[in-house]
């Protein structure tokens, strides 16, 4: 007898369409694709911030008023004409249509239809370019041509004059103005970024190139960025801001055809203490038409959207000298259209402007592309410059998202909530700390950026100490203070103007312990109360409130700006830098400001802008220049400012006592050699005012050509050396005596929660492989099982029993246990055998014919292949 075979063997089918036709795997597929949508969308949601920046980089390729000081002056008959001579000039006895009897209503200076100098109204133009289109590598840029009726040199009687300033009885002194003295193209509004808004996925990141623009009309200033919206007001000078705010305005003095030479390029960074300001309030028409350069002006991101820094890499802050670094990127590739020379590059600007200006000159992402620095009352290594401290870095992004409804410790989701915010909130709430300087202001980014875009990587202070950089040679550092910078804060001051602006003792003293607030970390805040009291108290008559008042501006002069500038220069000088200095000492006679206001901060503002020499229109209403005054140590002083900053610019580093290199306009100015400073001659210049010596002959009645005498000017400012070295020094070594600053420790790169996050998302990726592979053997297992199992029981194949056992049930592809017991019946019969239904039975029965038990359970063939 052989064992039951299958007869005929098919082929085997594909274990894994078998695979996929059974219903259990059908069940394990579906849960094992929910696992893992599971896990993806947890990965999503908890992603880090760092892969939010994947990608995020910018192009790789671009990788104040002191006295007049003037010699030669105003009068026609020592014209200062820096004219290039390759510069094509219209006769400046052509006269412009446009500007008819009739002023056009356009007085709102952000709508500029007719962009002109409307003192010039009699004069009307024929015939004088009015458009200039500029090609670049993003497109046209279509701007205008501003034509000027004043400059330094014109006569008293040839200058445009307000009709309220004519005296009475006298209006025949004054010519009507027939003539443009200069003028100036200027291209406002250009795009130099993509605009950093929630829109475009780009608050809080890094400034990017911006798109191709085609072709625009460049004639009217752009919205400022976002800033709290007292400093907001159309006679401020911002009528409106916008999240699209990264524009910049370039004045060249003439754009039409290209020059054989190419103009320095001064690029002018504006102030605000990183938290309010705009570009668009300095009108660079008169230094760029009179000094042959080209300004640029440039709005950044401020407070919190400019400077949101986390100490984490869930923000890591200095979005807005980002701006800055692709401003000047920027104008690098395209200011060669605009015949402005990309290696020429002069930064200059006030206070948060200065400070901004420095930091530049110190990163390494910058610091190649720049020449030439003119720090306004500011520095890169001031104390409220830079914050030091991450744990107030973070405290202070705490504090806005309270503001902002953002509460929560955990930077990621804090960071992400601000983003969600429109740009509107962030122009109703102003963060004041209750300590430190600044609630915004740049930061150390070595521990949260990569090193390739890390743009301050160390402390400015500790760069120029340790001397982590070698300066170009030809690089040279302008800074200067005025003699009063404190007066501007007590002036805005409206719970001090109530008082009629007095302080007295009490006042005093709790100025002081307010101030000290700044200190964090001190720990006898009452000692330095009673030091900072000793030093600006005035001994020689304790209860004089104007000597009180003097003292506190003298405290805020000296902290804020004259000891951070002290050390500055020392350090550049350190670091053999070719360094100048200055110091303001001029009150503006023009404007009537109160005679305690003295010598205000930026000062400078007016003066190296021509204010003397522009229409008021031109500056925001608020100054109410329409109502000054000037004189004529006013326009000596404004001359002297315009003709400094740019000689600056565009002459060589001095190596000796040359006259033809330094900012020393000669010309000008030749009574005085401003020599650069050094270690062991701390030496400036204080500008001062202008006397009048000479008696100067010219025709005063154009009609009657009646003569008379003038008295011509000269300079009063001179060398002096050590300015406030005591106040400087009680600042910037005995203060931090006093002061207990906890060292500086930075925390991990990620907050713990991302660390966390990062140990979870790990695990759950290495628990979900180990799954899915095992997973994979189980099913493939599984399958096999299956179809070895249909193998054996099939309906022609009959299980071999067990002794002491019974048969085992039938198979599932048996019809049902009677066809099999019919089927094992009818076989055995036919073979005169027969199989009881148990071993136990057929041994009892001796009277039944069996086989051995080795012959009845020895197959001779295996299952599937005959043996």
């Amino acid at each position: 007898m052989r064992p039951i075979r299958r007869e005929e063997t098919k082929s085997s089918p594909n274990v894994f369409i078998f695979f996929f036709e059974t219903s259990c795997f059908t069940k394990t597929a579906t849960w094992m694709a929910s696992l893992v949508i599971f896990i993806l969308v947890n990965s999503y949601i908890y992603s880090t911030f760092a892969d939010i920046y994947a990608g995020d980089r910018i192009d790789p390729y671009f990788t104040a008023r002191p006295n007049p000081v003037s010699n030669y002056g105003q009068w026609g008959h020592y014209p200062i004409m820096y004219q290039d001579p390759n510069r094509p000039l219209e006769p400046i006895n052509k006269y412009d249509p446009r500007y008819s009897a009739v002023t056009p209503n356009t007085y709102n200076r952000y709508r500029i239809e007719d962009p002109g100098d409307l003192r010039c109204r009699e004069a009307v133009k024929e015939g004088l370019l009015e458009f200039v289109t500029v090609t670049t590598p993003y497109g046209t840029v279509e701007g205008r041509v501003v034509y000027l009726c004043d400059e330094p040199g014109v006569p008293e009687h040839e200058r445009p004059r307000p009709a309220q300033y004519v005296p009475i009885g006298a209006p025949h002194k004054y010519r009507p103005i027939t003539q443009f003295r200069r003028n100036v193209t200027a291209f406002l509004g250009i795009p130099y970024a993509k605009p950093p808004t929630k829109k475009n996925n780009l608050r809080f990141k890094r400034t990017l190139v911006p798109d191709q623009w085609g072709s625009i009309r460049a004639d009217r200033y752009r919205a400022a960025c976002p800033q709290y919206k007292r400093y907001v007001h159309a006679d401020l000078g911002i009528p409106f801001t916008d999240e699209d705010c990264l524009y910049m305005n370039i004045f060249t003095p003439w754009a039409a055809t290209q020059t054989r030479s190419l103009y320095p390029v001064m690029i002018y960074i504006h102030g605000g203490h990183f938290d309010h300001g705009s570009g668009n309030i300095f009108p660079g028409h008169m230094l760029a038409a009179t000094q042959e350069v080209v300004v640029v002006t440039f709005n950044y991101r401020i407070g919190l959207l400019g400077f949101l820094a986390t100490s984490d890499n869930s923000s890591a802050g200095n979005y807005g000298l980002f701006d800055q670094m692709q401003a000047i990127n920027f104008v690098r590739e395209v200011i060669v259209n605009f015949n402005g020379d990309p290696n020429r590059i002069t930064l200059f600007g006030p206070d948060a402007g200065a400070a901004s200006a420095g930091l530049l000159a110190l990163s390494p992402l910058t610091r190649r592309y720049i020449k030439r620095v003119i720090a306004q009352s500011g520095a890169a290594v001031a104390d409220w410059a830079i914050i030091k401290d991450p744990l107030y870095m973070r405290n202070n992004t705490v504090i806005a998202g309270r503001a902002f409804g953002c509460s929560t410790r955990t930077s990621y989701i804090l960071v992400e909530c601000l983003k969600s915010r429109s740009a509107t909130d962030f122009t109703t709430t102003e963060i004041k700390p209750d300590v430190g300087w600044l609630a915004w202001a740049p930061v150390v980014d070595k521990y949260t950026r990569t090193h390739d875009s890390q743009l301050l990587p160390e402390l400015p202070e500790n760069i120029l100490n340790k001397r982590l950089l070698a300066f170009d040679p030809d690089f040279a550092y302008m800074s200067g203070v005025t003699r009063d910078e404190g007066s501007q804060s007590l002036f805005s001051d409206e719970e001090l103007q109530k008082r009629n602006y007095e302080i007295d003792q009490e006042q005093f003293t709790k100025r002081v312990r307010d101030y000290v607030k700044i200190y964090n970390y001190t720990l006898d805040q009452d000692r330095l109360v009673s030091a900072i009291t000793f030093m600006y108290s005035p001994w020689n008559d304790p209860e004089n409130k104007t000597l009180i008042r003097q003292g506190v501006i003298d405290m805020i002069t000296d902290s804020w700006y004259t000891s951070p500038n002290d050390k500055m220069v020392k350090l550049m000088l350190k670091n053999n830098v070719v360094t100048y200095m200055y110091m303001l000492n001029y009150t503006i006679q023009g404007l009537n400001l109160p005679s305690w206001i003295g010598v205000p901060h930026d000062t400078e503002y007016l003066l190296a802008s021509g204010a003397p020499f522009m229409d008021p229109r031109f500056y925001p209403k608020a100054l109410k220049l329409d109502l000054a005054q000037w004189t004529e140590q006013d326009r000596n002083i404004s001359q002297l400012f315009m003709e400094t900053w740019a000689n600056f610019a565009k002459k060589p580093v001095c190596t000796s006592n040359a006259w033809n290199c330094g900012p020393t306009p000669y010309a000008l100015f030749n009574t005085i050699i401003w020599k650069p400073m050094s270690l062991n001659n701390l030496q400036y210049l204080a500008i001062n005012s202008t006397n009048y010596t000479t008696n100067i002959p010219f025709t005063s009645d154009w009609e009657n050509s009646d003569w008379t005498l003038i008295t011509f000017p000269y300079s009063t400012s001179t060398m002096w050396r050590n300015y406030k070295q005591k106040s400087a020094q009680f600042w910037n070594s005995y203060v931090t005596q006093l002061v207990d600053t906890a060292p500086i420790t930075w925390m991990p790169t990620v907050e713990p929660y991302l660390d966390e996050l990062r140990i979870y998302r790990a695990a759950t990726w290495s628990i979900l492989a180990t799954l899915i592979v095992l997973l994979f053997f189980t099913l493939m297992c599984s399958c096999l099982y299956c179809r070895a199992k249909s193998y054996r029981y099939t309906e022609e194949y009959v299980p071999v029993p067990v002794l002491d056992q019974p048969y085992a049930p039938a198979s599932a592809r048996a019809n049902s246990e009677n066809n099999l017991n019919y089927i094992q019946t009818m076989r055995y019969r036919n073979n005169n055998e027969y199989i009881p239904q148990s071993p136990s039975v057929m041994m009892n029965n001796s009277n039944h014919k069996t086989r051995s038990m080795e012959k009845l359970y020895s197959p001779r063939y295996d299952r599937h292949t005959e043996v």
